[in-house]
């Protein structure tokens, strides 16, 4: 087993895309969990978002089958339209970070959950579409939370 069989780089290249305006959003906004009445849909929140990048950086080898046939128009099929999705993506997120309105962080959460259940669904790989599902509901909570309080 090769490096290249357990860890994908475009995979990883998506995975901080995907990861990191978190990271800085919570390095220049205060956000603490005692701001939400359920501390425990945070961490669920927090846990699909980084299993889900986890996921897509890495092949554990466990419910995974890869891109069916034909693979390589499947892989560039699944390039194209998750590139596309993470561009948007980080658009949205520089537009939230511009405006802070609730319109696009409901749009970045949609955007991001479908472009992780997509990848698992392209890829046949159980774990990332389940943890892409749960990272849209515990966003999903923490938005309507954030929002219920501005």
């Amino acid at each position: 087993m090769s490096f290249f069989d357990v860890v994908n780089l475009r995979g990883l290249l998506f995975a901080a895309i995907f990861v990191t305006p978190h990271i800085f959003y919570a390095r220049t906004h205060t956000v603490s969990t005692a701001d939400y009445s359920n501390r425990a849909m945070v961490y669920i929140a927090r846990a699909g978002r980084f299993f889900s990048a986890f996921l897509l950086a890495i092949n554990i080898g466990v419910l995974e089958q890869g891109f069916p046939e034909p693979k390589a128009l499947m892989e560039r099929f699944w390039l194209i339209t998750t590139g596309a999705m993470l561009l948007i993506y980080a658009l949205l997120w520089l537009l939230f970070f511009k405006t802070g309105k609730k319109g696009a962080a409901l749009a970045i959460v949609i955007v991001s959950a479908v472009a992780v259940i997509f990848s698992g669904i392209v890829q046949v790989k159980t774990l990332l579409m389940t943890a892409g599902i749960v990272y849209l509901i515990g966003e999903l909570y923490l938005f309507s939370q954030f929002f219920s309080k501005r």
